[in-house]
């Protein structure tokens, strides 16, 4: 009778004319793990959870696969299908179980044990209910699909692929219909969701911008609120907020994540600056500056980026697009970072950069992009001014630029042309680092009014005579 409520309660939320197809490696994982349940006779549901079923019904490609179970910890099962396998002498297509602790922290809610099957990477959870209190950590226990998906942080990510009748349920209401109409909405009333958990905060942002999706307007006016932005600051880990930050800017719209950051309030919480700094050296429209860097930047006409990646690129509407996800990633932190540029802040023994500190400090980020978005400032600037100066100071260009590029390749060592080898000295005069060199020239561009540039975004001549210089080179 149990086991016959469950399956009226599924039905009830069973999406109709959605089929998903599997290939055949998905449809004999599911065989598989279905003939587990059937073999121990286990009165359970098994449902595909999360990002693969939105991806399926998107038509894109889905890897990652979550097996939420609705009356045992996910551990629990894995060992079944271990032992499953084993009966049946296929030892080799499985793998051995490892275990996730609970890490709320690193948005790790719950225990999930991990195995490899059938060449598939597959998590093991149960579902879940959560109950939050004056912390990020939630008390959890074995919950309802309803309960789990309701708990979960936007609808689109809230639908269940039932393996058990291979049907998608959408236990929300609302999470095929947003999925139709590209809205990015919270299954609970969005102030709970993001004071329960802020980095659905971020979440919601990096969904949109990477789906192209809009904002539900009760989500954007609630992103916006005091409550969300004290809840960020208060209860989520800074090395959380840089692996979100990351996943914004290594998606398909960067400059639309800072857009929506700053329009929320949230662009000051994430890049942190000391109290001191701010009265003492940095005005309030810091960031509307930084903003204002990043807008010029994603305004490149292909023309001007061509000449400075030395590329010929189709025209786009954002030709920024055909910059590698990496550089791209450097191109726009150190957008963000460039009114900090000149500042300094208390250290140890000595002043620290300002950029150094956001980084390292208020992003946890590592020192590698210290040393990147650094050296690309400094370049940027060189470049700048070189694209500024008279035309008959041209001569000097492929002087400064060979000293630019031989800081980007050196990434910020500090070492001189004299302490390098010979063959080191000539790989660098042939740039054998472009990555920040093209990151460097793109960046270079900002401050668009001070060196020519026109007001619609694209570079003007002498911005372009320096990009021309900069492709020569390469």
């Amino acid at each position: 009778q149990g086991m016959k409520r469950k399956l009226d309660m599924a039905d009830s939320c069973i999406v109709p004319n959605v089929d998903i197809k599997l290939s055949k490696e998905e449809d004999d994982l599911f065989t598989l793990l279905m003939n587990v349940v059937i073999f121990y006779k286990m009165p359970c549901i098994l449902r595909v959870a999360g990002g693969w079923v939105r991806d399926k019904i998107m038509g894109k490609a889905a890897h990652d696969i979550d097996i939420a179970i609705d009356d045992r910890m996910g551990k629990s099962f894995a060992e079944s299908v271990v032992q499953f396998m084993q009966a049946q002498g296929r030892k080799g297509e499985v793998g051995s179980i490892g275990v996730i602790k609970s890490n709320p922290e690193q948005s790790k809610h719950l225990e999930t044990a991990t195995l490899k099957v059938l060449g598939f990477e597959i998590d093991f959870v149960n579902l879940r209910a959560e109950e939050y209190t004056d912390t990020r950590i939630p008390t959890m226990r074995i919950g309802t699909a309803l309960e789990d998906a309701m708990r979960r942080d936007l609808t689109i990510n809230a639908l269940f692929y039932n393996v058990n009748d291979r049907t998608v349920e959408d236990h929300t209401g609302s999470g095929m219909k947003d999925l139709e109409d590209k809205i990015i909405r919270t299954p609970l009333p969005p102030l709970q969701t993001m004071t329960d958990d802020p980095l659905r905060a971020l979440r919601a942002i990096r969904f949109a911008c990477r789906f192209n999706f809009k904002l539900d307007r009760e989500l954007e006016e609630t992103l916006s609120t005091s409550e969300v932005r004290q809840a960020l600051a208060s209860k989520v880990s800074k090395e959380r907020v840089y692996t979100e930050l990351n996943g914004m800017l290594l998606g398909p719209d960067p400059q639309r994540s800072l857009d929506l950051l700053y329009s929320c309030g949230m662009f000051g919480v994430i890049f942190s600056v000391p109290e001191s700094i701010k009265e003492e050296q940095l005005d309030a429209s810091w960031t509307s500056r930084a903003m204002a860097v990043g807008r010029k930047i994603s305004s490149l006409d292909h023309q001007s980026l061509s000449l400075i990646l030395r590329k010929d690129l189709p025209e786009q509407p954002v030709a920024l697009q055909l910059l590698p996800a990496e550089e791209r990633r450097l191109v726009f932190l150190a957008a963000a970072l460039t009114p900090l540029r000149a500042l300094q802040v208390e250290g140890g023994k000595k002043p620290v950069p300002l950029v150094e500190y956001v980084i390292r400090t208020s992003l946890k980020g590592p020192i590698k992009d210290v040393q990147d978005v650094s050296v690309l400032l400094e370049c940027s600037e060189e470049l700048r001014l070189l694209a500024a100066s008279p035309k008959n100071q041209c001569q000097d260009a492929e002087l400064k630029l060979r000293a630019a590029k031989w800081k980007v390749s050196e990434g910020g060592t500090g070492r001189d042309q004299s302490q390098v080898p010979k063959e080191r000295r000539s790989a660098v005069a042939s740039c054998t680092r472009p990555r920040c060199w093209r990151a460097g020239g793109v960046v270079g561009t900002e401050k668009a009014s001070c060196s020519g540039a026109r007001d619609d975004g694209q570079l003007g001549p002498r911005q372009v005579l320096g990009a021309e210089a900069a492709a020569k080179r390469q």
